[in-house]
């Protein structure tokens, strides 16, 4: 059975331009604001990114798969959910932001607080952005790219203007927060040209969300917990120089993860639909194959031009990023293959195992970011990430249904058990 049919491959294409588009315009334009400011400073950017990384998490209270998968197999049904749990991600995000914001104003300086308050409404929007969910499920990903770029573009001029002109730090806030105020607007005015959802029994979709969302939320938490951790723990053991080198070796060694979660997002609308278990694993190993191709493709690229990038493009203040990079490239084909075996997980609504499993990859986490950071610095950062990413891969997925993430894994010496099972 295929797994691409041509709007798949449609949806994924409009995807990675989007992406395409953004990721190269984020890193150009970021390395010419990293040189400016300096990697203390970008570290400061950094530092406020990561919190509020919890905060979207928190907010979307493991909805979003549910949203997707929902979306997906019934648009009307999708969508009413989609609308009519606007109200709850709001106090959520307020709830959450509040605190954060209140401790950068007492335990940091003006401009980190500056940076909190911008990264906090940029949040906002992508948590009231249901437009987009939307998009992607029914596979018109073409709105979200055209509106993200024309978003982008006018952020990332903004930015180049400051940087020209050698502005105060602090103006660089300002494009912080369009680069996701003007899709959203964009967006929702799109949508309802077209579209229009009634407002129905608000009480039982904010039932529902928390709990179909609370046996999700401990798991995408866990995620946000474990691969943000190394941030907050390179600030606390090293200093925020540190992490802006940290933050330069993560941009470059995750920018094209873009890739995978076109494709993997474009595919999993059809493996969503599909009935027969033993034709969902046909499909989910052949995306398998897909990802690990254009992982260790990029991988070798990156190990053949890390360092000229990372010189042309951040100078010589970063250059320590480049010993990062291979290694957190690495972690993200991991991270790319670890998400097919989770949407599996949502497709059979095995969403105990979900929580516990990344429960007991998040309580795992903590000990080996510290350690690997302790002992190792800057470079035990980006071991503690492919640590922990393999681990969540291989040995925290493989007591799912005895071992069937393993037999998918090595599917060509399973097959046949595995169609027994249909």
């Amino acid at each position: 059975m295929g797994i691409f049919s041509g709007k798949i491959v449609s949806n994924s294409l409009w995807m990675m331009l989007e992406k395409v588009i953004s990721i190269f315009g984020l890193i150009f334009v970021t390395s010419y604001v990293a040189k400016y400011i300096g990697p203390t400073n970008f570290g400061k950017i950094a530092l406020a990114t990561t919190l509020f990384t919890f905060v979207q998490t928190l907010t979307w209270f493991g909805n979003q798969e549910i949203l997707f998968k929902r979306v997906s197999k019934n648009h009307q049904s999708g969508l009413n959910y989609l609308s009519n749990t606007q109200k709850i991600r709001f106090y959520l995000f307020l709830f959450m932001s509040l605190p954060i914001l209140f401790g950068l104003y007492i335990f940091t300086d003006l401009l980190t607080l500056i940076f909190g308050i911008a990264t906090a409404f940029a949040t906002y929007f992508i948590t009231q952005d249901i437009y987009a969910v939307y998009n992607n499920a029914v596979l018109h990903s073409y709105i979200n790219a055209i509106v993200n770029m024309v978003g982008l573009s006018i952020a990332l001029v903004v930015r180049y203007v400051i940087v020209l002109f050698e502005l105060e730090y602090a103006y660089l806030a300002i494009p912080i927060v369009l680069v996701t105020l003007i899709p959203y607007l964009l967006k929702r005015y799109w949508f309802n040209r077209s579209l229009k959802t009634p407002i129905l029994n608000q009480q039982k979709y904010r039932k529902y969300y928390f709990l179909a969302g609370g046996s999700l939320v401990i798991s995408t938490l866990a995620v946000s917990f474990y691969t943000q951790i190394t941030s907050l723990m390179l600030a606390k053991l090293t200093s925020l120089k540190d992490l802006g080198v940290y933050a330069v070796a993560v941009t470059l060694g995750t920018a094209w993860s873009f890739i995978n979660f076109a494709v993997i997002t474009s595919v999993l609308s059809k493996i969503y639909r599909e009935k027969s278990h033993y034709e969902s694993y046909v499909m989910i190993a052949k995306l398998n194959l897909v990802i690990l191709a254009v992982s260790l493709s990029v991988v070798a690229v990156l190990g053949l031009l890390g360092p000229w990038i990372i010189e042309t493009l951040y100078g010589a203040a970063y250059q320590d990023a480049y010993q990062l990079l291979i290694i957190l490239a690495l972690s993200t084909m991991l991270s790319g293959l670890g998400t097919i075996a989770a949407r599996l997980m949502v497709k059979e609504e095995s969403y105990a195992y979900i929580s516990k499993k990344m429960l007991f990859v998040a309580l795992s986490a903590l000990p080996i970011s510290y350690a690997m950071i302790y002992v190792y610095g800057l470079i035990g950062a980006a071991y503690s990430v492919f640590i922990i990413e393999l681990l969540s891969l291989t040995v925290f997925n493989y007591f799912y249904k005895d071992g069937l993430i393993f037999k998918i894994h090595l599917f060509p010496f399973f097959k046949h058990s595995l169609k027994m099972k249909q």
